[in-house]
């Protein structure tokens, strides 16, 4: 896994400073995606802060490329925001059916199991 760390500067102008605890957070949760995916990802988190509360967008470069944003009023709760929608995204990709299986979907043809 390959992770980059980057804060924006927030409307007084001054920069998020990334602690340990924020980094190891977000760090867990991209490998938890990384052991689903099954490869090595690359991935980069941007914090900031709003005036109200802390922004976090996570992207995943690949050959979808999976980007969430997430708010909350504390660093690691906007990084758990952008990491259950990143999930979501995850998910929702996963689970596309293939063009084969849509081919086979339209056929027309009703399959009775035989235990029926």
């Amino acid at each position: 896994m390959q992770l980059t760390v980057m804060s924006r500067p927030g409307p007084d102008g001054r920069n998020l400073e990334e602690d340990a605890l924020v980094l190891k957070h977000i760090g867990k949760k991209i490998e938890k995606l990384e052991q689903r995916w099954g490869k090595p990802l690359n991935a980069r988190a941007a914090l900031e802060s709003l005036p109200v509360g802390y922004g976090c967008t996570l992207t995943l470069h690949g050959t979808p490329e999976l980007v969430s944003y997430g708010t909350d009023e504390t660093v690691l709760k906007a990084v758990d925001a952008a990491a259950d929608k990143l999930t979501r995204q995850f998910e929702h990709i996963r689970e596309q059916r293939t063009g084969r299986d849509r081919q086979r979907r339209g056929s027309g043809t009703i399959k009775i199991p035989s235990s029926f």
